[in-house]
C-alpha cells in the first residue's frame, strides 16, 4: 500500500484580460513565476481551464497554484485554439469558426 503526501497549496485566481473582435477572443492571464512545465491549458466540452503551479519553497514541499475556468461560446473553433506563454503571461487565442464570422454579402444589381 502506498501513501501520498500532500503538499500545502495556496490557490489564486490569476488576473485575466479578455479581448473580443470579429475573429474571436484573446485571453491574457498573468502567472508570474510559473515554469513551462507547470502550465496546463485544457478545452473540454466548452469549458476552458487554465492551470499553473510554481514553487514557494526551494524543497518543493510548498507551492502556489493558479486556477481559472471559462465557459467558451459555441461558435469557437475548438480545433484552432492556441496558447503561447512568455515572461509569466499566458495568451490563449480562441478563434470563431468560419461559419460564425461576420461576412459581407455581395449585392448583385440589375
Amino acid at each position: 500500500m502506498t501513501t501520498e503526501t500532500k503538499r500545502p497549496v495556496r490557490v489564486e485566481t490569476p488576473p485575466i484580460d479578455i479581448f473580443e473582435n470579429a475573429d474571436g477572443f484573446l485571453l491574457r492571464a498573468d502567472m508570474p513565476g510559473v515554469p513551462d512545465s507547470g502550465l496546463t491549458v485544457e478545452l473540454d466540452k466548452g469549458l476552458l481551464t487554465l492551470r499553473g503551479e510554481r514553487p514557494l519553497s526551494e524543497d518543493g514541499e510548498r507551492f502556489m497554484a493558479y486556477r481559472r475556468r471559462f465557459h467558451v461560446p459555441r461558435d469557437i473553433d475548438a480545433n484552432q485554439v492556441s496558447a503561447h506563454f512568455e515572461h509569466g503571461v499566458l495568451q490563449v487565442t480562441l478563434p470563431r469558426s468560419d461559419a460564425a464570422k461576420p461576412r459581407k454579402i455581395p449585392v448583385v444589381v440589375g
